[in-house]
């Protein structure tokens, strides 16, 4: 049965066109992420499905008792609300049933007739009966439970949302889109990991995938989607096209359907040049004849195969060749750092060789920012040394933008850094990043979080550097734009030291990562697949089942062995990837069930 049907839905903004006859169905069920560019009207699609904004043409078909739950790309925690007032607010069903409460309450507050109180009275039992039977009086104390779940400690609870920290309100937001989901049969996110920490994208992920209702999900986050969703929908041109499957596999589906679509045109342009020179022929020959002008007649009556394109932008990512250095790039001596008496890094040493493409990782609040300032000379530390060898030239790029100066426009934040180039050279770079126009000219407090980053980046590459330092580089970026960001970065032939909770640009970019975690620092050799294996699991997860080694045995996708008594946590979103271990008695679920599929 379907929980959500698009039919045939266009939306336009004046002349342009954003939407044009999208159409897709999500079942009970089903989890279905919707992925384009940044600009492709994703947003303006959810928006529609949830009622905010009506289409053009066509409609939105939703069961009349589903209740949906909508989280979008801005936080939509009141900061002036405390953290369990912001989080228990009624959402769904049960939201329509605390408004309608509240409407009779102040109905009932005005004057009214004894004939006319009695009826309201009657309307107001039923609303609290309603009330009370979907859980309503219960609701702060599912609220409370959410935020034990997610580790914020009670004290944190009468706090303002504007008084918690940065980790806080992260956790506070994830809390609410559980709360969504536990009070809706269609669940609708846009962009859910943004800001996440890797630990806490985890925990949201193996959320989801206990999740029993449906879910239609716009994310960047390829993991995620890859782990989550069994059906694509791609908005690319103002069209949608389904892709069964997760993102990988769209990936594979959409490239081969462009292959063969560029086969069937070349195919045909073949012909179709042939049976032009044998009309020209005929002509020639047989000028007297009027064989040409049939045979031209089947020609102009082909069907054509229209000519493939791929729609999407490909962003201009070339970071310059590195500037030479010394061997030792970066050398760290019995680090420490405290601010007052709080210790943020205990005493840690490392080294950053030249070359070197190193991941940032630890929860939100770790001291990675911290410890980049300590690299750049922003701050000292408390104690010990940091050494940056003779001849390197760092760039840096903040998660926040916050080196743009809001007044200016595109083209001034460029000419900064190249007084000496024309205006055309610079038009002509940042063309690279999708400014053309009169785009330039925008000033830097009315760009998108997209397009601020582009400018970021394009400042980065307008000047050499041999050591880059990236703050979450990928965020406000499109999957299609972060692959381009992945690609330079792994072409690229200086030094980087990347913060990100990118998973899959971690995975193709990086051969080192360094973890901080309660103030120490530890590093592990390869990419993030290499320390999660290292670290003897799959997920940073704390959820999931507890599954016990009853017989040794290898899994031979990873190379890693287990030995009968080990431990393991497994999670929802893994468990395909033990299913083998577990059907064939090398894995015993702790505490009943053995997690071995039930013959039907």
């Amino acid at each position: 049965m379907s929980a959500l049907t698009v039919s045939s839905v266009s939306k336009a903004f004046g002349p342009q066109h954003v939407l044009n006859e999208v159409g897709f169905e999500v079942l009970e069920g089903q989890k279905v992420g919707l992925v384009g560019q940044n600009g492709t009207g994703k947003s303006t699609l959810l928006n529609i499905i949830y009622g905010l904004e009506k289409p053009d043409l066509g409609e939105i078909k939703i069961p009349r008792e589903t209740t949906m739950g909508y989280m979008t790309q801005e936080s939509c925690l009141d900061p002036n609300s405390t953290l369990l007032e912001s989080v228990s607010a009624p959402t769904g069903k049960l939201g329509s049933l605390a408004k309608r409460v509240a409407y009779l309450e102040k109905k009932m507050e005005q004057p009214l007739s004894p004939e006319a109180l009695e009826e309201i009275s009657r309307d107001y039992a039923q609303a609290l009966e309603d009330f009370a039977a979907f859980g309503g009086y219960g609701h702060p104390a599912r609220a409370e439970g959410v935020l034990e779940r997610l580790g914020l400690e009670k004290r944190t609870y009468n706090t303002k949302i504007a008084d918690l920290s940065g980790g806080e309100r992260t956790k506070a937001r994830l809390a609410r889109i559980v709360m969504e989901a536990e009070d809706a049969d269609l669940l609708i996110l846009d962009e859910p990991t943004n800001h996440l920490d890797i630990e806490t994208t985890v925990w949201l992920e193996d959320y989801l995938t206990s999740y029993k209702g449906s879910a239609l999900i716009v994310s960047h986050d390829r993991y995620m989607l890859d782990k989550l969703v069994t059906k694509v929908v791609e908005i690319e041109a103002t069209r949608s096209t389904s892709y069964s499957g997760n993102y990988s596999t769209f990936l594979e589906k959409k490239a081969l359907e462009l292959e063969n679509r560029s086969k069937r045109y070349n195919k045909q342009q073949k012909e179709i040049k042939r049976q032009q020179e044998m009309i020209e022929f005929m002509h020639r020959i047989y000028s007297f004849s009027s064989l040409h002008k049939t045979q031209q007649k089947k020609l102009d009556r082909m069907e054509k195969v229209e000519k493939p394109e791929n729609h999407v932008r490909e962003l201009g990512i070339d970071f310059a060749s590195a500037q030479k250095s010394g061997k030792d790039t970066i050398d760290a001596i019995g680090v420490t750092k405290k601010y007052g008496q709080v210790p943020i890094i205990g005493k840690c040493d490392f080294r950053i060789e030249k070359g070197e493409k190193v991941g940032l990782i630890g929860p939100n609040g770790s001291g990675k920012t911290t410890l980049v300032k300590m690299i750049m000379g922003e701050e000292k530390p408390t104690s010990g040394l940091i050494k940056v060898s003779k001849g390197v030239t760092i760039g840096y790029y903040s998660q926040e933008q916050d080196g743009l100066i809001k007044d200016n426009t595109v083209v001034q934040e460029m000419r900064k850094h190249r007084k000496d180039a024309e205006e055309e050279w610079v038009r002509n770079f940042l063309a690279r990043f999708f400014f053309s126009g009169e785009s330039v000219h925008k000033k830097v407090f009315q760009l998108s979080g997209g397009e601020r980053a582009r400018l970021a980046i394009a400042k980065l590459l307008i000047s050499p550097h041999n050591f880059l330092i990236l703050d979450e580089p990928t965020n406000y970026l499109d999957i299609y734009a972060k692959a381009s960001m992945e690609q330079a970065l792994a072409d690229y032939q200086g030094t980087v030291l990347v913060i990100s909770h990118d998973r899959a640009m971690l995975d193709a970019v990086v051969n080192r990562i360094f973890e901080v975690r309660d103030g120490a620092l530890k590093t592990y050799t390869g990419n993030y697949s290499d320390y999660i294996r290292a670290k003897g699991k799959t997920t940073l997860s704390s959820g999931g089942d507890t599954y016990e080694v009853t017989k040794k045995y290898t899994d031979w996708t990873t190379g890693k062995k287990y030995v009968k008594g080990q431990v393991l946590k497994i999670s929802g979103a893994e468990l395909e990837g033990h299913r083998f271990a577990i059907d064939n008695g090398f894995l015993t679920k702790r505490g009943g069930d053995s997690g071995k599929r039930k013959k039907p």
